[in-house]
C-alpha cells in the first residue's frame, strides 16, 4: 500500500514527467547521431528538401488548416496578434499565420530551412514576419526581444521543446497560450516493418511518443489544459525511384546510417514494384493548447 501511495505522489510530480521523457527521448533510435545541437541542425538541413516537399505541399497544408481551425474553436484568435513559431521550418505555418496576424517571427537553427523560408517570405511578399536563425536552447530572449512579446508561443513538432526548461522559456516569451503538437504513438506503415526485419532481423522500434510527457507535465504543473488526438492517414502511388528515396529517408529518420544492405533493399523494391508500389501510413498527433496564468 505504501509503494501504491508513492506512486500516486509521483505521477503528480513535475520533476516524474520530465525524467520520464527524457528517458523515452535518450531510448529512442532518433537520438542516434544527434546527441549535440550541432548534429540535430546538420540532420535537419539534411532533410530540408525532403521536408520541404512534404509539409508544403497538399498535405501539409491540410494539417495547418486543421491545426487553425482548432485553435480558433478553443477561442485563439490570430487577427492583429504576434506569434513567436519555434522550429518554424520552411514556413508552413508561419506563412499561414502571416496572412491573419499583425507579426510572426519565426525562429529556425536549420539554414537550409531558413533560405526555403526566406524564399516563401519573399514570393509571398510578406513585410510582418522576422526570422530568426537560432536554436531554441540557444536564443537570447532578451537580446531578441521576445519575453513577454507574443500572444501565442506556437511550436508543431518542434526539437527544440524537450524538457522543462524548454517549455519554461516558451512560456516566458506568451501573455496568452503557448501551444504544443508532436507525435501521439506509433507511426504505422505497411511495408516498413516488413522492410526492417529483412535488413535487420528486428522488429521496427516504436515511434516516439512526446505528447503524453508533455500533457502530464503540463497537468502536473496545474495549466489550464486542451488536448487532442488524431491520425492523418496517407496512400501513395510511387515509382520504384520514389519509393527509394523514401524509404532511405525513413531509414535515416530511424539512425541508420549509410552503407545499407543494398542487395538486400533493391530485392525488396523490386518485390513490391511489380504490380505498383502503394505506400500506405497511419501517423498520430497530439496537440496541447495551455492557458497562460496572468
Amino acid at each position: 500500500m505504501v509503494g501504491k501511495v508513492a506512486d500516486l505522489k509521483q505521477i503528480k510530480d513535475p520533476v516524474f514527467w520530465e525524467k520520464a521523457w527524457r528517458k523515452d527521448r535518450e531510448n529512442s533510435l532518433f537520438r542516434r547521431g544527434r546527441k549535440t545541437l550541432k548534429d540535430t541542425v546538420n540532420f535537419w538541413n539534411r532533410r530540408a528538401d525532403n521536408f520541404q516537399k512534404n509539409v508544403m505541399g497538399e498535405k501539409g497544408d491540410k494539417r495547418v488548416n486543421r491545426v487553425l481551425r482548432w485553435l480558433e474553436k478553443q477561442g485563439v484568435e490570430l487577427t492583429g496578434k504576434r506569434v513567436l513559431d519555434i522550429g518554424a521550418g520552411p514556413g508552413a505555418f508561419t506563412l499561414a499565420m502571416a496572412q491573419r496576424c499583425r507579426e510572426v517571427v519565426a525562429l529556425e537553427p536549420a539554414e537550409v530551412m531558413v533560405e526555403y523560408l526566406n524564399a516563401e517570405i519573399k514570393s509571398s511578399a510578406l513585410q510582418n514576419v522576422r526570422v530568426i536563425q537560432e536554436t531554441w536552447e540557444e536564443v537570447d530572449l532578451e537580446r531578441e526581444g521576445l519575453k513577454g512579446a507574443f500572444d501565442l508561443v506556437f511550436a508543431s513538432m518542434s526539437p527544440g521543446i524537450n524538457n522543462l526548461e524548454t517549455i519554461e522559456k516558451a512560456f516566458a516569451c506568451s501573455k496568452g497560450y503557448f501551444y504544443y503538437s508532436s507525435f501521439a504513438g506509433r507511426r504505422e506503415s505497411e511495408l516498413m516493418p516488413k522492410l526492417w526485419r529483412l535488413l535487420y532481423g528486428e522488429e521496427l522500434p516504436p515511434w516516439p511518443d512526446q505528447s503524453i510527457f508533455v500533457l502530464n507535465l503540463l497537468y502536473a504543473l496545474g495549466h489550464q489544459l486542451t488536448f487532442e488526438v488524431w491520425e492523418e492517414r496517407s496512400s501513395l502511388e510511387l515509382s520504384p525511384q520514389r519509393a527509394t528515396a523514401i524509404i532511405l529517408e525513413e531509414l535515416h529518420i530511424y539512425g541508420k546510417e549509410p552503407p545499407y544492405p543494398e542487395d538486400k533493399l533493391a530485392d525488396f523494391i523490386n518485390t513490391h514494384t511489380r504490380e505498383g508500389w502503394r505506400q500506405e501510413s497511419v501517423t498520430r498527433l497530439g496537440q496541447i493548447l495551455a492557458k497562460i496564468k496572468k
